[in-house]
């Protein structure tokens, strides 16, 4: 009979047989004695840990694991010595971390290159050691203070882990007990050939996100502690570095002085920021000389040991050069000389500034290269800057990080978009270091912002041929931004590990060691949701060209990928596996895959058959007397109600906390929207570029469907307009000479009222006239100071909507 138990044996037998990755090949070839030790014999210990007099943080730390682990599978609690004390007869010596041990055997933590670490087998020994950090700090396991810090040097650490891993059958499938795989036995014997190696990838690192419910969930609700041990049992860490947005610190150090950034104020320098916005500038003057000059001094400041000025980012040798997170750049006639036109393809990745940022990069780079040589300026190649520059050449000194959505390229479109430019830096900067920040945020982020239950963005088979390219091409590491679900997370830190692991090798022992007796329908209900998330054939063809918007949405995900059909099936899987289940453990995890990922996809499933047949607003607009444009002057006694007692909260059908009206009416050239919010107008935010703060946003189209375009406007009346899918399907792209009029009313304390005059000929492509329709949705975005939930806030006049959800658009008939 199958039992868990003798999987576990059998896998790890085959351990004790396989030659270690990391052994150079003149090595495997040498004739090779192979030592078999004995670390526990009918549940009594026959070896000691062994640490040096004065060992690092690190080799405490490993130390500790290691005898955790050994006792979680024997049972038995092997002591830990030091090396000037006395091993009894003839047991095994551990040797974690340098020691005069290692010394007379010629091994030295500080020969070792950076992330290297060793496991060597011997007569009566084992070596488990490592390139460490030179700290002797004391660590106290049992509550976690003291630990090493991700990115310090803690190879002793690596080697543990990799022999726990490598010759005692133990997994980390996740943080804590749910994710643990430690078989039991009485007896541990361990053998095998020396491995030497470091990490493929020097940086590897990602983000938990603590604000994604629904990662946290299928973890089981870790804590910090199992997730701090979770990182570091997979090996994150390696080579400090760090890119992220580096300049909002400036608003409080050289913006207007208030009470909020008084301690960190330095002078007020409305230079240094964009020019030709209203209210606070989105971005800096990337060729104001003063701002350079001050940029160069805070790179400067951090190498000299002098510390990190507000908002700044860096980490070791590197300091972060990176925009706000808009594509609102300066107006200044020098700035925008810059620029680059877009081209004519060009998506949300474009080379359109890359440029004018690059060009601020060098100059940077340039005057911190004479001060502090074998220093970094760490960039992004992100949105309007993610192509290589065209004519600019970077400085030596200037590494790149090359942001891509990974988990979209179910879309062919979307993956040749992101390679097209990946490959175009590959080849153009061969030897630079080379980065990347990988979106494992899609698409539960857009599902989450949006409300509404993604399908489930499995895709383990497409990390493994990522990797493989990335590995290839020379990538010096990767950022996770959040995290996917728990096997392809798994995945991930496996494989920043060793890229050249076999992909069906390790899904299967997943599988296996994971749900046991249910190991089958389990694996069979993954890769069918891989499969089908993955595979092109289950998208709308628009949406796999890249004519539409190439993130997932709700009819993505339920009209196209989780259908009643493929959820029958999956349902049957589920069942299967449930009663399978046959451990305790097993039970806990199957269990958990039902409440975090299968409920939710029947949860998603049920609002989205009630999201097709809910109602959606038709009316007719009123025609009334000619107002020549002008929204104050329009006979709003004479306009139509936006019909409906209730707005409502994004996503679904439950009514909108606040209460929201609108009228509409029009004059043969003009529509009129007078839109209305009962708020307190004192704690309005406008912004300079109008999004992401206080706004209303109108979403118009002559069908259900793109092309559409989407008018906003702030409460001071600014108004920004956008057309989504007319040209070259392109997204997003600014629309200068809308002809949109706004007036924005917010003296009352208690109302915030805008009335909009739109040119029915410029509202869409082509035009509206009367007797014609227009297909409209209205939202309303609040700041997180008006919104009465979380964070902002998002309303919609259309139920089951949210920003961008254009196939429920109302229905306007221009009367005649």
């Amino acid at each position: 009979m199958w039992t868990l138990r003798t999987a576990l044996a059998s896998l790890a037998l085959s351990f004790l047989c396989l030659a270690a990755p990391g052994v150079e090949a003149m090595e495997r070839e040498k004739p090779v004695t192979v030592t078999k030790l004995t670390l526990v014999e009918n549940g009594r210990a026959n070896c000691a840990i062994i640490l040096a007099k004065n060992p690092t943080r690190a080799a405490q730390f490993a130390a500790y694991e290691l005898q955790w682990h050994l006792k979680k599978m024997t049972g038995v609690e092997v002591n830990i010595g030091s090396e000037d004390g006395k091993v009894p007869g003839k047991w095994t010596r551990i040797l974690v971390g340098e020691s005069h041990d290692t010394q007379d055997l010629g091994l030295h933590s500080a020969d070792f290159k950076p992330q290297e670490y060793l496991i060597r087998f011997a007569p009566e020994q084992l070596i488990l050691m490592g390139r460490d950090k030179d700290d002797h700090g004391k660590v106290d396991y049992t509550n976690g203070s003291g630990i090493p810090e991700v990115f310090d040097e803690q190879g002793t650490c690596y080697a543990v882990y990799d022999f726990l891993e490598r010759f005692c059958a133990v997994r980390w499938y996740a943080p804590g007990e749910i994710g643990l795989v430690c078989p039991e036995r009485k007896t541990l014997e361990v053998s095998g050939l020396e491995v030497r190696r470091t990490p493929f990838f020097p940086y590897r690192h990602g983000s938990y996100a603590h604000m994604y419910g629904f990662i946290k969930e299928i973890w089981n609700n870790p804590g910090g502690h199992d997730i701090a041990l979770f990182f570091r049992r997979l090996r994150l860490g390696g080579q400090p570095y760090s890119a992220n947005h580096s300049f909002y610190g400036y608003y409080g150090r050289f913006g207007k002085k208030n009470e909020q950034n008084a301690a960190h104020f330095e002078g007020e320098h409305p230079e240094y920021f964009a020019q030709g916005y209203e209210a606070q500038p989105p971005q800096p003057c990337f060729s104001n000389e003063g701002f350079i000059r001050q940029v160069v001094q805070d790179a400067r400041d951090y190498f000299d040991g002098k510390g990190l000025k507000q908002g700044a980012v860096a980490a070791g040798d590197f300091f972060a050069l990176v925009p706000m997170d808009n594509g609102f750049w300066c107006k200044c006639a020098k700035c925008q000389a810059e620029m680059n036109p877009p081209a004519a393809d060009a998506g949300w990745a474009s080379d359109n500034a890359s440029d004018y940022f690059f060009n601020f990069a060098n100059k940077v780079a340039r005057q911190v290269a004479k001060t502090q040589p074998g220093k970094w300026l760490a960039t992004l190649a992100y949105s309007s800057y993610t192509g290589h520059p065209r004519r600019v050449a970077l400085e030596p000194n200037i590494s790149v990080q090359f942001c891509m959505a990974v988990r979209n390229w179910w879309a062919p479109a979307n993956e040749k978009a992101d390679l097209s430019l990946f490959q175009e830096w590959v080849e153009k900067e061969k030897g630079r270091p080379f980065y990347l920040w990988l979106y494992y945020c899609f698409p539960e982020e857009i599902a989450m912002n949006n409300k509404f239950h993604c399908f489930p963005g499995f895709f383990a088979h497409t990390i493994d041929r990522q990797f493989k390219l990335f590995a290839r091409d020379g990538v010096k590491g990767m950022f996770l931004n959040n995290l996917g679900d728990y096997l392809d997370t798994y995945v991930t830190f496996k494989y920043f590990d060793d890229p050249s692991q076999d992909i069906d090798k390790l899904i299967d022992e997943f599988h296996t060691l994971y749900y046991g007796a249910a190991a089958e329908p389990m694996k069979k209900l993954y890769l069918g949701i891989e499969e089908t998330y993955m595979n092109p054939k289950n998208y709308p063809p628009e949406v796999v060209e890249g004519k539409q918007g190439g993130h997932q949405t709700v009819e993505m995900a339920w009209k196209y990928l989780g259908t009643a059909e493929r959820m029958a099936a999956w349902g049957k899987l589920m069942a299967e596996a449930q009663a399978l289940a046959q451990t305790g453990l097993e039970k806990k995890r199957v269990a958990l895959f039902e409440k975090t990922f299968w409920d939710y996809m029947v949860e998603g499933r049920k609002q989205f058959v009630a999201r097709t047949t809910a109602p959606i607003p038709a009316l007719k607009a009123p025609r009334v007397p000619d107002a020549g444009g002008d929204a104050g002057k329009a006979a709003w006694d004479k306009a139509a109600a936006l019909g409906g007692e209730n707005w409502y909260e994004r996503g679904g059908d439950k009514p909108a906390a606040r209460k929201f009206s609108g009228r509409v009416a029009h004059d043969g050239r003009f529509l009129y929207l007078e839109l209305v919010d009962n708020c307190e107008t004192k704690k309005l935010v406008n912004s300079a570029k109008v999004f992401p703060c206080d706004d209303w946003e109108i979403f118009i189209a002559r069908q259900r469907a793109i092309p559409y375009r989407q008018y906003a406007v702030s409460p001071s009346g600014q108004v920004v307009a956008l057309a989504h899918g007319e040209v070259n399907f392109r997204m997003n792209v600014d629309i200068e000479d809308h002809g949109v009029k706004a007036v924005s009313d917010t003296s009352a304390p208690d109302k915030w009222v805008t009335r909009l005059a739109i040119p029915l000929q410029a509202a869409i492509p082509g035009g509206a006239r009367p007797g014609g329709k227009v297909y409209i949705n209205v939202v309303r975005v609040s700041s997180s100071g008006v919104s009465k939930v979380d964070g902002f806030g998002i309303d919609t006049w259309v139920s089951f909507c949210s920003v961008h959800d254009v196939d429920r658009l109302a229905e306007i008939t221009l009367d005649l």
